[in-house]
């Protein structure tokens, strides 16, 4: 359990190393004084762990998420589109205030509806974000949900 602790932050590097990153890819916790290195870019899924497992993504499924400097939150889930609010504090902690996130219901393949759902029930578990370069990590206080996404575009 150990080890998959720590396979997200050696993922998280990897990918930061590759996006060409100098002094500002440095990796660098988000909170309300630097929504901006979050807010307003795409960012495309690339991996997903919930409650410790796990989760095989599938080629077919492209997987977004958006932060607005508004608050608002928005993406593509795989088959449906979604929307919700989230804080962030001045020390950093996630926070996915309201009736959590909502989403359009059409359904599609169930590989695609199946790996939807977690990444769904992974995003409100997570409370700290951190970007390195156009790499973001999401991740729950004890580490056994982690989303890792590539920044989409610039």
């Amino acid at each position: 359990m150990r080890a998959l602790r720590w396979f997200p932050l050696l993922l998280l590097a990897v990918l930061a190393g590759c996006s060409g990153m100098g002094k500002d890819g440095d990796p660098a916790m988000i909170t309300a004084a630097n929504l901006d290195k979050l807010a307003d870019r795409e960012w495309l899924l690339k991996t997903v762990t919930v409650d410790g497992q796990r989760v095989i993504m599938h080629v077919d499924a492209t997987q977004t998420i958006r932060f607005g400097s508004d608050g608002r939150v928005t993406g593509y889930a795989g088959v449906n589109r979604f929307a919700g609010t989230y804080t962030l504090s001045p020390e950093g902690l996630l926070a996915w205030p309201g009736a959590g996130l909502i989403s359009t219901r059409m359904a599609g393949p169930p590989e695609l509806m199946e790996k939807e759902q977690a990444y769904l029930r992974g995003l409100p578990k997570t409370a700290r974000a951190i970007v390195a370069g156009k790499a973001l990590q999401l991740q729950s206080d004890d580490g056994s949900t982690v989303l890792v996404f590539e920044q989409v575009g610039k």
